[in-house]
C-alpha cells in the first residue's frame, strides 16, 4: 500500500529527517515509463588523423595551452614550437632557462614517442643579428634534448634565428 504524500512529508517534518522529504517528494511523481535499451550505435572506424603528428601538436598544446609558448601545425604535417626569448636564457649566456627546460623535456617526450624528427633547431642571440651566442645556445637546445633520450640522429644541427624566439619543428620520421 502507498503512503500518501501528504502523511510522509508530515512524518519527515515531525521527525526532523530532511532526507525522507525528498524522497517522499521524489516519490510523488508518476514513475516514467522504462524505455527499452537503446540498440548499440554501430562502430564506425576512427578516422587517422589529418597529419602523423597532428595528435602529438594536439598533446603538447594541452601542456602550454595558456602560456607564451605557440604551438602550431604547419606545412607538411610537421609541428612548430616557438617559445619566447625571455623564457629561454638570461642576457648573454646560453644556459637553458627552467621554462625552456620545461618545454624541451615534453618536446623530447613528444619525439620519443611518435618516432619524429627535429630537423630545425634555432635559437635567437640577444639581438635581431644572427650572432655566436644564438648558435651556443642553439647548442645547448640540441643538448638538453640529447640528455632527454632523443637520438642525435633525428635532431638536425643547431642554428641561429633572428625571431626572438627559440623554434623547433617536428616533422613526420622518414617512411
Amino acid at each position: 500500500m502507498r503512503v500518501p504524500c501528504v502523511r510522509l512529508a508530515r512524518f519527515a517534518s515531525m521527525a526532523g529527517v530532511t532526507a525522507s522529504v525528498v524522497l517522499a517528494l521524489q516519490g510523488c511523481g508518476s514513475m516514467p515509463a522504462q524505455a527499452p535499451p537503446a540498440a548499440p550505435a554501430p562502430r564506425t572506424p576512427s578516422a587517422p588523423p589529418a597529419h602523423p603528428l597532428a595528435v602529438e601538436r594536439a598533446w603538447l598544446q594541452s601542456w602550454f595551452d595558456g602560456t607564451p609558448v605557440a604551438i602550431e601545425q604547419v606545412e607538411g604535417g610537421a609541428v612548430s614550437v616557438e617559445v619566447p626569448r625571455e623564457f629561454c636564457f638570461d642576457a648573454g649566456r646560453s644556459q637553458v632557462k627552467p621554462p625552456l627546460a620545461v618545454v624541451l623535456d615534453k618536446v623530447a617526450q613528444s619525439l620519443r614517442r611518435s618516432g619524429a624528427r627535429l630537423p630545425h633547431v634555432a635559437a635567437p642571440g640577444d639581438t635581431p643579428s644572427a650572432s655566436p651566442l644564438a648558435l651556443q645556445r642553439a647548442a645547448q637546445v640540441r643538448k638538453h634534448l640529447l640528455a632527454r633520450g632523443v637520438p642525435a640522429a633525428r635532431l638536425g644541427a643547431p642554428a641561429a634565428t633572428t625571431v626572438a624566439a627559440v623554434q623547433v619543428r617536428m616533422e613526420p620520421a622518414p617512411r
